[in-house]
């Protein structure tokens, strides 16, 4: 049996890199079928809903169904991301965990610079976001971003719904579902695979990195975030290089999605007005200066100690 399946997966493994993209987007589209049709399936008897009113939930959610609808999503992220990204992985490698680099030690020191270069950086990011939601489309345009604003506010008020958390049952599932699952799953298939193999088409590792991170920070179809999404695109991206291990980026992205899953569920009443989207945004400069600074600081530290290992090692 292993014999064939060496077999089976060498027809793959020869395939090029532009090939590999295409079986890939294959993969992701059957399994986000699949996944869909499959959870739809199992939600009807477990929570004793009529299948029409299900897609009713699917279109419009609110307070009184979300638990369905996080089933729904919690169950799509498994399919959509980490099927087809273990598959690919299975079918282009005959080592499947080390061609996403998912067998490679990980530095505490790493992790730790991780840690706090990303609340380091929320003020900066925090800027980058105002600076791009402010951004206007020509006029010819127009039709686009009225339509991209109806989106933004959609993506918005599923968000505030899926956080608006109050015993810590709800604080499980939202970080589930919030930080750990999108941590390893766009993890696993945007820099596991995806920027592997434009790495190995465009035979350079920037290059692969900066597509991955226009890739990531595209599929959220949200244009006022694109920016700061792209960012940590990049951020994460490096992360695997610098490292050599995928678990770095993933510590990395659920830290970041984590902090607004617990800030929003234990600091967010008490902080009234004041949200941790808006810090160094204001009139004062001088957090956003500390900002650059640390992050700056942090990310330098983090090359460095990577870049010594490396030299270490070798």
């Amino acid at each position: 049996m292993s014999l064939l399946a060496s077999s089976f997966r060498e027809n793959f493994i020869q395939m090029s890199a532009p090939a590999k993209l295409l079986l890939l987007v294959l993969l992701i589209i059957i399994f986000a079928l699949f996944g869909t049709l499959l959870a739809m399936v199992i939600a009807v008897p477990l929570f004793d809903i009529h299948f029409m009113e299900l897609t009713r939930i699917i279109g419009n959610p609110d307070t009184n169904n979300i638990l369905v609808f996080k089933f729904l999503q919690t169950f799509q992220s498994i399919t959509l991301f980490i099927v087809p990204a273990i598959i690919a992985a299975w079918l282009f490698s005959d080592n499947t965990f080390g061609y996403i680099k998912a067998n490679r030690k990980v530095s505490w020191i790493t992790l730790m610079l991780v840690l706090i270069t990303l609340p380091a950086a929320i003020p900066l990011l925090n800027k980058v976001t105002e600076l791009n939601a402010n951004m206007d489309l020509p006029i010819a345009l127009d039709w686009l971003e009225k339509r991209m604003i109806a989106m933004e506010e959609g993506a918005a008020q599923l968000t505030e719904l899926f956080l608006a958390s109050t015993s810590a049952m709800d604080l499980m599932i939202n970080f589930m579902m919030i930080a750990i699952l999108p941590a390893i799953g766009e993890e696993f298939l945007f820099r596991g695979v995806i920027q592997r193999l434009f790495t190995d088409w465009t035979k350079n590792e920037h290059i692969g990195i900066l597509i991955t991170a226009f890739l990531f920070s595209f599929i959220h179809f949200q244009f006022y975030g694109f920016i700061p999404r792209f960012m940590l695109g990049l951020f994460f991206g490096y992360l695997l290089f610098w490292s050599g291990s995928i678990w770095v980026p993933v510590a990395a992205h659920l830290i970041n999605n984590g902090l607004a899953v617990f800030y929003y569920h234990f600091a967010a009443d008490a902080m009234g007005e004041t949200s941790l989207d808006t810090v160094g945004t204001g009139d004062s400069n001088y957090l956003l200066y500390l900002s650059v600074f640390l992050t700056s600081l942090f990310i330098g530290m983090l090359f460095l100690h990577e870049k010594g290992r490396k030299e270490s090692l070798q």
